[in-house]
């Protein structure tokens, strides 16, 4: 059995690099305006950054704190905005975000896009 568990540790998989830390990497070469939409809006929530998943009583790796990326782009002046109606679909309007982020309606975003020199979608 102490074989057995050590050769599944070994196999769980754990990422540090995700999108907002690319995100991060690429804005220090090239400012940029971040848009949190979809899902990723839910980075925007001020909550404390999710604990290790627990598999038999035991924690494995970390999930990425995206709230902690976007304290970094924040630091490093990136204009960090989440999207007003992506908040709305996801039932998340209501709540505290992270202090510095704008939120943009639909309208403000498509004037964002007119201007942008390169769009990223990641």
């Amino acid at each position: 059995m102490a074989i057995l568990e050590r050769a599944h540790r070994g196999a769980i998989e754990e990422q540090y690099a995700h999108e907002l830390w690319l995100a991060h990497g690429l804005h220090r070469q090239s400012p940029m305006v971040v848009l949190l939409r979809g899902l990723a809006a839910m980075y925007a929530i001020d909550t404390a950054p999710p604990g290790p998943i627990e598999l038999g009583g035991a924690g494995w790796g970390v999930y990425p704190d995206y709230r902690a990326a976007i304290r970094r782009l924040l630091d490093d002046d990136a204009r960090v905005l989440v999207s007003a109606s992506a908040l709305d679909r996801i039932g998340m309007s209501d709540k505290r975000l992270l202090p510095g982020l704008g939120v943009s309606e639909d309208h403000e975003i498509t004037k964002l896009l007119i201007i942008a020199e390169r769009i990223l979608f990641l």
